[in-house]
């Protein structure tokens, strides 16, 4: 985030500084499948995720969506004020989504399978519209504006993305990324850099700061933004224009602890031409305590989100310095490390009795790779500054996240099972929520998960990672379906309830409800040989805090089964 104080992500304004037309519907594209491209390192499965700032005074009260019609107003009436203000559209990325990136850029950047991403859809207007990455995304939206899920941005423009809440769920937060950069930028070269589908540009997907979660949201408002509450970004680099926004925005009556700046910091390099880096925005909303409230909000997403392009050429450019990352604390888990060993052992153990190899390679237990290093609690290595920094793949880091443990990939017939076995981070104080996803490994295309809130920091049950309705969690639940808890020993025992066990498999017959069912699946097509797939876990936010937890005092998953690759 940035550095307007020491504690960047709570700021408020005053630390920083001393056409209404009806929305339009959800636009859906496709991409053309004869696009291809060279198959990109395998170290782009490290990456995850396809989907802050200061502000300054009075809580938001309504959750009518009028208040967002009024938003909307407010926001079209800067015209009589020298701005220019033109409406865009909304976009609700899907897992079924996935095979249209992968037709462009070989790979879906390892979207988070456990939930969908609602993406701005800004105007283009005279900005460059790369015709390689950005034209096939063009989705015609109101007023005949063509608008794009990526965009550029002068110091003069501003992104204003107006959302009215979802209904209560485990987490959400709205996050901008530097999409691509000229290659020119780097005159050295890194194994991790990726050409993108325009040859002379580099694939960066890296974040551009913090992600202004629903924490952030209601320590800035005072309130919980959950169902209803009207919340506007307004993503940036230019200081003036964003106090001018929040002042003129003020006089009309919002409630300007109700918008939240995004700030882009000297890192990104500004503009609309074609030498200047080009963004995409995801919004992530994750596991719903109401489903059915959930799908209903999802539904009507082009009325529960507003997005323009606001611009004013005569205003003064100051920008914003380079964000800097929140420093991570954590609870430490690796006394937890025996027993989650020797619970794997003992999977292992039945695995290699109980499983028909066939083609597959013996069974294995494989502890899952760390893909970002803490050094002082600052995360480096899969987070946005250093990719931008280095022209390096960073495929939508998000640091709300552990970002990311993932596994080694696997074939899976028809009737093997994985077992996945983890630290409940959870009951170590360590998140809010877990999410465990299944990828087509080839494509970095998430197809299926398996999730679990955490009741303390979130006020609901909800996921069967450790199960919402048992009073015995999943890894004693799956030990006893197995015949194998009276082999455990007692410090084994002991430690179970902190402990979780997914299974993944093609046929769920046993200990079902911790079962991920992959039968049907066709973004896991049945092939021969296989279609390996790998998992991701993400443990998001830690309770108290407002980023993840410290991935040096976690215990990462250990993955058991036949088939390793």
């Amino acid at each position: 985030m940035n550095r307007c104080t020491a504690s960047p992500r709570d700021a408020s304004l005053a630390a920083c500084v001393n056409s209404e037309s009806t929305p339009a519907r959800v636009q859906v594209f496709a991409l053309p499948t004869s696009i291809n491209k060279t198959a990109k390192s395998v170290l782009i499965i490290v990456a995850a995720a396809l989907l802050h700032g200061c502000a300054a005074v009075t809580p938001v009260t309504s959750s009518s969506s009028a208040n967002l019609t009024q938003t909307g107003t407010a926001l079209a009436s800067l015209s009589s004020d020298g701005y220019t203000v033109v409406q865009g559209n909304v976009y609700l990325f899907e897992n079924t989504d996935c095979p249209q990136f992968v037709a462009l850029f070989g790979s879906c950047f390892g979207n988070n399978a456990a939930a969908p991403y609602i993406i701005p859809q800004p105007p283009v207007e005279s900005a460059y519209n790369d015709p390689y990455t950005a034209v096939p995304f063009n989705t015609p939206g109101p007023n005949g504006v063509t608008t794009n899920i990526f965009y550029r941005l002068s110091d003069m423009e501003a992104l204003v993305t107006a959302v009215q809440y979802p209904p209560t769920g485990a987490y959400a937060g709205y996050q901008s990324y530097m999409f691509t950069s000229a290659s020119s930028n780097y005159p050295l070269s890194d194994p991790l850099q990726v050409i993108s589908p325009n040859t002379a540009r580099y694939e960066i997907f890296g974040s551009v700061g913090n992600d202004v979660n629903n924490v952030i949201v209601q320590k800035q408002t005072g309130v919980s933004p959950w169902n209803g509450q009207i919340i506007t970004f307004v993503t940036t680099s230019n200081q003036v224009l964003a106090n001018d926004i929040v002042a003129k925005l003020t006089a009309r009556g919002i409630n300007p602890k109700s918008i939240m700046i995004e700030t882009l910091g000297y890192n990104v390099r500004t503009g609309t031409t074609q030498t200047s880096d080009d963004l995409v925005s995801l919004m992530r909303y994750a596991l719903p305590e109401d489903q059915t409230s959930a799908d209903a909000w999802y539904s009507s997403v082009a009325n529960n989100v507003l997005v323009y392009k606001v611009s004013n050429p005569s205003i003064s450019v100051a920008r914003y310095p380079e964000n800097l990352y929140s420093p991570r604390t954590g609870t430490d888990e690796t006394q937890l490390t025996s027993a989650l060993t020797e619970l794997a052992s003992l999977l292992q153990g039945w695995s290699t009795t109980n499983s028909v190899l066939g083609n597959l390679s013996p069974v294995s237990a494989s502890s899952f790779t760390r893909t970002v290093l803490d050094v002082n609690g600052i995360p480096h290595g899969l987070a946005g500054a250093d990719c931008i920094s280095k022209g390096t793949i960073c495929a939508g880091d998000n640091q709300d996240t552990s970002t990311y443990a993932f596994s080694p990939s696997f074939a899976l017939s028809s009737n093997s099972i994985l077992f996945v076995a983890g630290v409940d981070h959870n009951l170590a104080g360590n998140s809010s929520y877990i999410s465990l996803a299944i990828y087509n490994a080839q494509q970095s295309a998430g197809v299926a998960s398996s999730s679990q809130s955490n009741f303390s920091a979130v006020g609901f049950n909800s996921g069967s990672l450790t199960g919402s309705n048992s009073t015995v969690g999943s890894a004693q639940a799956v030990l006893q379906a197995l015949g194998l808890y009276n082999s455990a020993s007692p410090a084994l025992k002991a430690a179970l309830p902190k402990l979780y066990v997914s299974l993944v498999s093609k046929s769920c017959t046993i200990a079902v409800q911790y079962c991920v069912n992959l039968n049907g699946n066709t973004l896991i097509p049945d092939t021969t040989p296989a279609t390996p797939i790998n998992m991701y876990e993400r443990s998001y936010i830690r309770p108290g805090d407002t980023t993840a937890a410290d991935t040096n005092v976690m215990v990462y998953p250990q993955v058991i089964g036949p088939g390793k690759q």
